[in-house]
């Protein structure tokens, strides 16, 4: 039986789930908390940002692959270079572990996205509002901006001050300035 391991307990390894179980795959799951969305399939709870437990969680499986974003790129190189399948390959991980790379990568190729822009400090607030079409448009942290961190609705650039003073990024940037990506909403972007 193939033993795939998941690098992260959330909502997609959840799903992964009752898939494997219908394919004879044999699921293992590295969690961040016993409490997690993959609880039942997890065999391993602990630090993802630690290389020596994903190293040994993941010498007890054929092939790994993660649930989110979040896991650091140089640790699953390490694991590549250590023998470890992890597919997708680390480079994939790469596009989606900073939005701004993976919004540029998505321009590059063409792909319809709604409008973005980033913002590097408070001096490109006003060109930046107009490049996403104005108020309410949501600002996103480029990195551990997902599941509502990071992520904010805003209709002033008070309230995107308030919502990014504390958390994820809180401490990037100049000024106390985090760098940020600004988009329009969907139901905006779609009018």
């Amino acid at each position: 039986m193939v033993r795939v391991g998941v690098i992260g307990g959330g909502q997609l390894a959840r799903m992964m789930i009752p898939a494997a179980l219908n394919l004879g795959i044999e699921l293992r799951v590295f969690a961040e908390s016993a409490g997690s969305s993959a609880a039942m399939a997890a065999t391993y709870v602990g630090d993802y940002a630690n290389l020596e437990e994903l190293t040994s969680f993941a010498h007890n499986c054929d092939v790994i692959t993660f649930d989110h974003e979040h896991v650091p790129i140089a640790h699953l190189e390490a694991l590549c270079a250590d023998g470890v399948r992890v597919y997708p390959p680390p480079g994939a991980l790469a596009l989606t572990h900073d939005k701004i790379v993976m919004r540029r990568a998505l321009q590059h190729l063409g792909v319809a996205q709604p409008r973005w822009t980033v913002i590097e400090s408070s001096t490109d607030r006003d060109q930046a509002l107009g490049e996403v079409g104005g108020f309410p448009c949501v600002a996103k942290l480029p990195v551990g901006g997902y599941d509502g961190k990071g992520v904010r609705v805003i209709a002033s650039w008070a309230e995107a001050e308030e919502g990014f003073r504390s958390g994820p990024g809180a401490a990037r940037g100049t000024g106390g300035f985090s760098p940020r990506t600004c988009s329009t909403r969907c139901q905006k972007a779609q009018r």
